[in-house]
């Protein structure tokens, strides 16, 4: 049976022939061969008759036997605390205040060559008894002569010393800004090497790559981290070195106007409204817990935010804490739906164990319309295989990795299965990855190859990221 878009005597960009093809169509299960145009599929079937797709110009790739399946997508990946891991000082949330002056002493103790200093993590409430200025002298008694900048979780607070306020205030009055905000802040005082970040963007795409991911969801990191990783992303799609599709999110955990945030995620959406269909930022990401005395968004709040950010088309991307939170969140997401807005995808990533009725509460009466459960993401940034957790076969984590991550991102008709009139991204393994001994090894496999829109952007063996780093050295971020 053919499985094509083509009038027989029309050619294709690339054709890939001879190969285990998992399609995760239920039509055709298994093919030998597969036909690209425009970065999409044309065809789905055998190699002979792919021959009908080929011509003078068309790129034929013999697999010899590969096992080929659809991109896989993770829904997990925290790229943008990837890239700045060990490029701040993590400052636990619990830490006291003299537990924070303390390690952040120790740290320039340790690092004196540093220029300036960057931390993150410290507790929302932290500073509530203290003055700007008070808490600007505490910080100048650890340092006066090098910038300090924390940033709190959250990023509601940010902790500066003098020496910092000085550099960001003369720049202000220089450029003829009225008023500091964060980003300015980091922007002009400049704690971070970016030639550094944009090289660990490249190795992480190289590692995404060797780990057959084509697609990437950013499940959360803080908003400055954001910002800086996707406008290296943007970089490598101008320079055509783009190496998996990146959907970005808007990431909230305190309370915030609601219309700002939509703001943002607007201007995020315009920004990549033109970039091929390789960048995307369409989600509002939302860490939500009630059993701690940290509540972050009242309640009222995150009713709003979801309910503006579904009725602009925005899908909602929710991590529940605690059981509290979970209820809470699924009583809100209803009571939206209820209201009309259905369009629009939710994601709720939390522990299984949270997904349980209760008094007053059960599952089978909330509104599930398109809301998906996966687990959740709030785990090690290295572990970018957490939405495996509890598979039981080889099965089924390809399936979470293709059509089930496709779906919950709302992607199901571009991207997750190998059909004619899909996008061209495929994952390539050497060996039969169904024939791993147990799921926990399928994590140990590296992919061969990997595809988007038909082109090969990732090779095992002639992966060059040397190259990559000429290619991006002397761009600004």
């Amino acid at each position: 049976m053919i499985f094509g878009l083509f009038k027989k005597n029309q050619t294709a960009d690339t054709v890939f022939v001879n190969g285990n093809i998992y399609t995760q169509d239920a039509d055709l299960p298994w093919a030998e061969a597969v036909a690209c145009k425009d970065g999409k599929i044309v065809y789905v079937g055998n190699s002979q008759e792919a021959e009908q797709f080929t011509g003078p110009e068309t790129n034929v790739l013999d697999l010899e036997g590969k096992y080929m399946l659809p991109g896989f997508i993770n829904t997990h990946s925290h790229p943008s605390i990837r890239i700045f891991e060990d490029a701040y000082i993590s400052i636990p949330e619990e830490y006291d205040i003299d537990e924070v002056l303390g390690l952040i002493s120790d740290y320039i103790f340790n690092n004196p060559e540093e220029e300036t200093y960057f931390g993150y993590g410290f507790g929302p409430n932290l500073l509530k008894e203290l003055t700007q200025e008070e808490a600007s002298e505490k910080l100048d008694e650890v340092c006066s002569d090098k910038p300090i900048m924390l940033l709190s979780l959250g990023e509601g607070v940010f902790w500066v010393n003098n020496c910092a306020l000085g550099q960001a205030r003369a720049a202000a009055q220089e450029d003829g800004v009225l008023r500091i905000s964060i980003d300015y802040f980091l922007q002009v005082v400049n704690p971070f090497n970016f030639e550094e970040l944009q090289n660990k963007t490249l190795e992480l795409a190289s590692e995404y790559c060797s780990r057959g991911f084509t697609s990437i969801f950013n499940a959360g990191a803080t908003e400055f981290m954001d910002n800086i990783y996707e406008e290296a992303i943007i970089t490598m799609n101008q320079q055509d070195m783009i190496k998996q599709r990146y959907f970005g999110s808007f990431p909230v955990e305190r309370n915030t106007k609601a219309q700002n945030v939509m703001n943002k995620l607007m201007q995020k959406r315009t920004n990549t409204t033109e970039l091929d269909d390789f960048v995307h930022c369409n989600t509002l990401k939302i860490n939500l817990r009630r059993e701690d005395e940290f509540k972050g968004i009242e309640s009222e709040n995150l009713k709003q935010l979801i309910e503006e950010a579904s009725e602009r088309g925005f899908d909602v991307h929710i991590d529940p804490l605690d059981y509290k939170a979970f209820r809470e969140c699924m009583e809100i997401i209803t009571a939206v739906r209820n209201a009309g807005y259905r369009k629009n995808h939710f994601i709720v990533a939390c522990d299984e164990s949270l997904r349980k009725d209760s008094e007053g509460f059960s599952l089978d009466e909330m509104c599930l319309d398109n809301v998906y459960f996966q687990p959740s993401t709030k785990c090690d940034p290295l572990d970018e295989y957490g939405a495996l957790e509890g598979s039981t076969s080889v099965e089924e984590i390809i399936d979470r990795l293709t059509m089930d991550a496709a779906v919950s991102l709302g992607i199901s008709d571009k991207l997750g299965s190998i059909e004619a009139g899909k996008r061209a991204d495929f994952t390539v393994y050497e060996e039969n990855p169904f024939e791993v001994i147990k799921p926990s090894l399928f994590k140990k496999l590296s992919a061969e190859m990997t595809v988007i829109e038909g082109q090969i952007v990732y090779d095992a063996e002639e992966d060059n990221m040397q190259e990559w780093y000429n290619l991006m050295s002397g761009m600004q971020l």
